[in-house]
């Protein structure tokens, strides 16, 4: 199962040329963006000392997210699938970026992961749960495939991470976890029962988590995110269905959801999306930002 998403706050539509955005740029959610690094950001240190984990790091938002962090000073792991990927990010975004091939919707997986970040940093600041998937499909349509793939990557995988490292942000004296969740909670999207329901279940993970962690300083934010801008890429192993797509990007453009969701001025990229993380992450400790809604305008 994938851990790099492609995901659109609910959709998941072909390369479009509507709404301010233009043809030849694919919309995407907080996975789908080329691994190429491209010109990278400068920061100022804020990140100094600060250990982050970030899943599904090598495309769309979860990568944009990297390197910022990494520009601010962090040390950055990168979990995600695809090796040859996390190779050339490591390559590319230096010797403080670290990346460790990891499935997590495979508890097993996870477990290795987080026993190597454990093994060589002894901490954890941040975790950002960015992975996802989501596949256009009708609920009578759905194969056990779709179902168990979205469920394991979308709301098990973040329920793995969350108790691997756990006891790694005690050990920091707390720290922070962000949960990406999607638009497609708040608005219904046709054909994306399953993305929904399972960052509906993201939602309340991040809600218990709270409740459970406060006393220990350990934050959970969750950010729901709209779809970002970035170019093509994203989940290995997980297409489009082909027989759904034709049906539901009609349906999303005839109702209007298209124009809606990319907003008036053409819509946010991921490097806005990753700047939303860095604010997050540095408030002071007497602050808490429980949930945060970054869309499209």
């Amino acid at each position: 199962m994938s851990t790099e998403g492609a995901e659109t706050g609910g959709i998941a539509p072909p390369v479009v040329g509507t709404g301010g955005v233009d043809a030849g740029v694919t919309i995407t959610g907080h996975g789908a963006a080329d691994a190429a690094p491209g010109d990278l950001p400068t920061g100022s240190g804020r990140l100094d000392g600060k250990v982050a984990a970030i899943t599904g790091a090598t495309s769309g938002s979860g990568l944009a997210v990297a390197k910022l962090f990494a520009a601010e000073g962090a040390s950055v792991v990168l979990l995600a699938r695809g090796e040859v990927r996390l190779k050339a990010l490591q390559e590319t975004l230096g010797p403080n970026v670290t990346g460790i091939p990891t499935d997590v919707s495979d508890p097993d997986s996870v477990r290795a992961a987080f026993g190597l970040i454990a093994e060589r940093f002894g901490k954890l600041d941040i975790l950002i749960n960015n992975a996802g998937i989501q596949r256009p499909c009708a609920v009578e349509s759905l194969s056990d495939h779709e179902i168990n793939a979205q469920v394991g990557t979308n709301l098990l995988g973040p329920i793995y991470t969350c108790r691997a490292a756990i006891p790694l942000l005690r050990a920091a004296g707390g720290g922070e976890i962000i949960n990406t969740s999607s638009e497609a909670t708040i608005e219904v999207f046709p054909f994306a029962s399953m993305y929904s329901v399972t960052k509906a279940g993201l939602e309340a993970l991040g809600r218990s988590l709270n409740f459970e962690y406060e006393k220990e300083d350990i934050r959970t934010s969750t950010i729901i995110q709209g779809v970002a801008l970035g170019a093509g890429g994203g989940a290995l192993d997980w297409d489009l269905n082909p027989e759904m797509a034709p049906v539901s990007w009609p349906r999303l453009q005839a109702e209007g959801t298209v124009q809606r969701i990319i907003g008036k001025h053409g819509g946010q990229k991921v490097e806005h999306v990753a700047e939303v993380h860095l604010f997050v992450v540095t408030r002071p400790r007497g602050q808490k930002l429980d949930v945060i809604r970054v869309r499209s305008y």
